[in-house]
């Protein structure tokens, strides 16, 4: 009878992955047990290690307060209200230092559930049956990918509450939104909180960049057919947005900076080209998709911090950011 990989001695009672996920991790199991090679049983052995360091990291986290309670320390009271007052006076610089320690922990532990299901996925690539391993493939990928959405909606987020240029009942919102993603961490999934995000995301991997005249009709078309949010969409086409809010679309459209499209339609005009060939990288087999999508958001999420510090123009925020932004402002509004 396959071992359930959750059966470990002395194993910490705190789950960091979901049913769906350990069910996921158990089929590899035991695909991986019915090849009875020596590398296929380090693997097994590989992944009940990590798995129980996984857990390890779940009981930690919950050793720490979480933001969402009140804390009494010497006669003084700590709660979500001073959490606020604290987070939205900090910058870029700061911010890790002002963070709960719950908040800290976390975020390694988000880290260590994304590196734990891209072993996974890896070891799906090894599993001799084709038809078995194509299908938990796909499944490794999902998983992996809702993993690295927690990271990018957490990302987004502190973005927008770091901005000064906020106004601070947004970032304030904004800073409740992470309380509650960091206070609900085990159980905390984006499509459940933040699905305009996790819809939009997953269609933005299935478009296909051409390019073109750099309008981006091509690829907007694309990202409506594959499923993205609507409201997502809306946003920026409903004619209610500003210049730079346009500029952070086409950034999420072509997977380059406005700078670069810039560039590249001042050599259109000089050379009198009218259509001209992208590649945004986004879509490549041979890596897991997690990956593509963490380095698709982090590229251009630094390229806006940069303009931000330096003050230079182009987008201040990613898409996604400015979209977030109008999301906190309606629930201020309520």
């Amino acid at each position: 009878m396959t071992k359930d990989p959750a059966a470990q001695p002395s194993e910490p009672r705190a789950e960091p992955l979901r049913a769906d996920e350990l069910e996921l991790v158990q089929h590899v199991v035991e695909e991986l047990e019915q090849s009875r090679s020596e590398d296929a049983f380090d693997s097994v052995r590989m992944i009940r290690h990590q798995l129980h360091s996984l857990r390890m990291y779940a009981a930690l986290l919950e050793r720490y307060p979480s933001p969402l309670q009140d804390q009494v320390l010497y006669g003084k009271r700590r709660g979500l209200d001073t959490l606020v007052d604290q987070m939205v006076a900090a910058d870029l610089a700061t911010f890790p230092f002002r963070a709960p320690t719950q908040a800290l922990v976390g975020r390694s532990m988000n880290m260590a559930q994304i590196n734990f299901l891209r072993m996974v996925w890896h070891l799906t690539g090894s599993l001799e049956d084709e038809g078995v391993a194509r299908h938990l493939r796909e499944v490794a990928a999902r998983r992996l990918r809702t993993a690295v959405h927690t990271r990018l909606v957490e990302e987004v987020l502190v973005d927008v509450v770091t901005d000064a240029s906020v106004d601070r009942e947004v970032r304030a919102q904004g800073v409740r939104s992470l309380a509650n993603l960091w206070g609900n961490r085990l159980t905390w999934r984006v499509h459940e909180f933040f699905p305009i995000l996790d819809a939009t995301w997953e269609a933005r991997l299935r478009v296909r960049v051409v390019g073109g005249s750099l309008a981006g009709s091509s690829e907007l078309v694309q990202l409506m057919t594959e499923g993205a949010d609507e409201e997502f969409v809306d946003f920026f086409t409903s004619g209610g947005y500003g210049a730079v809010e346009l500029e952070a679309f086409r950034e999420f459209l072509f997977g380059t900076s406005s700078e670069e499209l810039q560039r590249l339609s001042r050599r259109m005009a000089d050379e009198g080209l009218t259509s001209i060939e992208l590649d945004s990288r986004v879509n490549d087999a041979a890596r897991d998709s997690g990956s593509i999508l963490f380095e698709f958001f982090r590229s251009r999420l630094l390229h806006c911090s940069s303009r931000r510090v330096a003050g230079l123009p182009g987008p201040r925020h990613t898409a996604e950011g400015y979209v977030i932004v109008a999301w906190l402002q309606r629930q201020c509004a309520r």
